[in-house]
């Protein structure tokens, strides 16, 4: 059956607000590794005056009679992370992180009960925030900056969000693989602090969207024990980075599988998004396109050595080399460019490239060749619409280009034949998504015995001021499957 002549009904929406994550260390409390010197697993990194330490019940509790400061190894630092604890007591005390590198703090995060306070640099700042039992306090990094949660019980909320230059650094390979948070803890006189659960770990987002398939050579997704696999950009509240998602299609079930970072070769490793990840069975290789908005906003291109759905990876990409002059048929990168895809058909690579005109918005074109990465030659654009979110995908043995379209008009997909980008029709959905250009990401599993037909996108809800910071996910299925 044509996809065109497809109804695909709303399974359902969802939004998964931080509550996706991957755990990347702690510091575990049912031993007393403050007594015991058989091991050292969370080492002091600083210590002044009179500071009394005590594990008691998977409890952490610091106290002073005169006044002290400890800060204790918790995790190496990565630039995407999140860290989190739970107060169970303070008075007259303080605790929060420490992100540490050459032997100082460069950021302190520390709370009191009544306030929180920043200080990176030379810059400080003071956030009012009442903190009691049973509160969560958690930090969100990202480049450049980190934002501050509090937990009360219902969900996190955004306590304060902030921009330090002097962060910037530590997106720096060799400058974030040197670093380390630690647990940082300050009691005046006769003050105490106790707290519980101090985690590090990789954060969801607060919305998601560019969902693709990670898929083989020919268009087909990649299953592996009934879940497919998606790189969705995961959004903060401001900024983005490129996440593995794994699914159950017949199911709200979404697991945060890994993440990606991207460097072009000049050791900084990007939070970049909207790639296409292909593996080449032919070949045993995993290939990659993707934009790198980060210098330039254009695209560029690389070989994976290995699983890239698991684990958070640092990927180096090559960008496309610059135009000669403004004739946008050619295989180059011009500024603008995003939202690649590429699929072997019929013994050619097909690569898509969302590509920017001048007086006519986004325009999809359409390259071939003969190698995953070079050689491309144009074939092809689309005529109307402003374009996103592009896909090629194999329905009932024919192949596709299904895509966003449109700003003006609510949830526009349009449906290419492959091969043929002059002429469309639309996908028919029972309730749309309320947005515009969103992603045409349309794909077939096999469940049971049958081939059942998915549609997954996004709306552009934001979820704080940052303008990306979109949106709610949506899943239909066709009521027509295949056998």
């Amino acid at each position: 059956m044509e996809l065109s002549k497809m109804t695909f009904r709303r399974k359902f929406s969802v939004n998964p607000y931080k509550t996706l994550r991957l755990p990347l260390g702690e510091m575990s409390l049912y031993k007393d590794f403050v007594n015991d010197k058989r091991g050292d697993p969370y080492p002091v990194t600083v210590k002044t005056g009179d500071v009394c330490e005590k594990i008691d019940n998977a409890k952490y509790t610091v106290s002073s009679e005169n006044g002290g400061y400890i800060a204790r190894f918790l995790t190496d630092f990565f630039p995407i992370a999140s860290y989190e604890l739970e107060i169970c007591e303070i008075y007259s005390a303080k605790v929060g992180f420490s992100l540490e590198y050459n032997g100082e703090s460069a950021l302190s995060v520390m709370a009191d009960g009544e306030k929180i306070e920043i200080i990176c640099g030379g810059s400080e700042k003071i956030a009012e925030c009442a903190l009691t039992k049973g509160d969560i306090l958690s930090l969100t990094f990202r480049m450049g900056a980190v934002s501050i949660y509090v937990d009360k019980g219902e969900r996190p909320v955004l306590v304060c969000d902030n921009v330090f230059e002097d962060l910037r650094k530590f997106s720096s390979y060799d400058i974030f693989t040197k670093s380390h948070i630690s647990l940082a803890c300050e009691s005046k006189n006769s003050g105490s602090i106790t707290v519980k659960n101090i985690e590090s770990y990789l954060c969801g987002g607060l919305s998601h969207a560019d969902m693709k398939p990670m898929r083989y050579e020919d268009g087909t997704p990649i299953i592996e024990g009934g879940r497919v696999f998606l790189t969705m950009s995961s959004r903060l509240e401001a900024q983005t980075y490129q996440s593995v998602i794994s699914w159950n299609p017949t199911l709200c079930d979404f697991r945060l599988e890994g993440a990606m970072l991207f460097d072009v070769g000049d050791g900084m490793c990007c939070s970049d998004v909207a790639s296409s990840v292909v593996f080449d069975r032919n070949k045993g290789k995993w290939y990659i396109w993707m934009c790198s908005f980060s210098h330039g906003h254009i695209l560029a291109r690389g070989e994976l050595l290995g699983d890239p759905r698991y684990g958070i990876q640092i990927v180096d990409v090559k960008l496309l080399d610059a135009p000669a002059g403004d004739d946008l048929r050619q295989f180059a990168g011009f500024k603008g460019d995003e939202d690649p895809d590429l699929c072997f058909i019929d013994g050619k690579w097909h690569l898509t490239v969302c590509r920017l005109e001048p007086a006519d918005g986004y325009h999809y074109y359409h390259f071939v060749s003969d190698s995953p990465f070079d050689g491309f030659e144009y074939v092809d654009r689309t005529l109307t619409g402003e374009k996103t979110g592009g896909m090629f995908t194999k329905i009932d043995g024919e192949y596709y280009f299904v895509c966003g379209s449109d700003f003006k008009t609510r949830a526009r997909y349009d449906i290419y034949r492959y091969n043929d980008f002059s002429k469309y029709d639309k996908l028919i959905c029972d309730y749309d998504d309320g947005g515009f250009r969103g992603w045409g990401t349309v794909f077939s599993v096999p469940v049971g015995s049958r081939i059942r037909h998915f549609h997954i996108t996004f709306d552009r809800h934001n979820a704080s001021g940052y303008n990306w910071s979109y949106g709610n996910l949506y899943v239909y299925e066709a009521l027509e499957y295949s056998k």
